[in-house]
């Protein structure tokens, strides 16, 4: 509960639904792993029905459960954990993780390198609903074979990149489409390389 002194109003604060159902399901664990242990040390659990060595270790996985769904910063000082003959080490995992990032990174921004003004409007043209009209020419045609080199775009059905001719304006959707790298490649690319 909070008391705002300049309006001598008071704010009450609840915990969240995540916090009250993390701490419900850690209490029950809890009361459960109690209930087994106090039944055992009572003797109301016969020898015949105690658990094995599995499955105490499975009381100690609920246990450990419990406390972090408790504490979920005792997740941050976990560096090291080990069942049986699996041994992982989780900074170990965020460091690759991180560099995978990083690389992620690097290769989206040489995509933005990769292509030329021109090659990456032809590209956005393709994809949006409004067409823009082109003049063919032979730049535009080494431009298109470029792009349908790398995989970007595709002939559209019978049509070939050579039969734009010069000078006239045409349709660009007529003659070719983007592939699914190409559709991959602008979503990557996004809104961070301007014309």
């Amino acid at each position: 509960m909070k008391q705002d002194a300049s309006t001598n109003s008071v704010e009450v604060t609840f915990p969240r639904a995540g916090q009250i159902s993390r701490r419900v399901i850690a209490g029950a664990i809890v009361l459960v792993i109690a209930a087994y242990l106090g039944g055992i040390v009572s003797g109301r659990i016969p020898d015949g029905q105690k658990l094995g060595a599995a499955d105490l270790g499975l009381l100690v996985v609920g246990g450990s459960v419990a406390a972090i769904l408790l504490r979920p910063e005792f997740l941050d000082r976990l560096t090291h954990v080990k069942f049986g003959n699996v041994e992982v080490e989780l900074q170990k995992l965020q460091r690759d993780q991180q560099n995978q990032r990083n690389e992620l990174d690097d290769l989206r921004f040489v995509l933005t390198l990769l292509l030329q003004g021109n090659e990456l409007k032809y590209m956005r043209s393709l994809q949006g609903d409004e067409r823009q009209a082109f003049v063919g020419g032979h730049g535009l045609r080494t431009e298109l074979r470029r792009l349908r080199t790398l995989g970007l775009i595709r002939n559209l059905g019978a049509t070939k990149i050579g039969d734009i001719t010069d000078n006239h304006k045409f349709d660009l959707a007529k003659f070719v489409e983007l592939t699914e790298r190409g559709k991959h490649y602008l979503e990557r690319v996004g809104e961070g390389h301007d014309d």
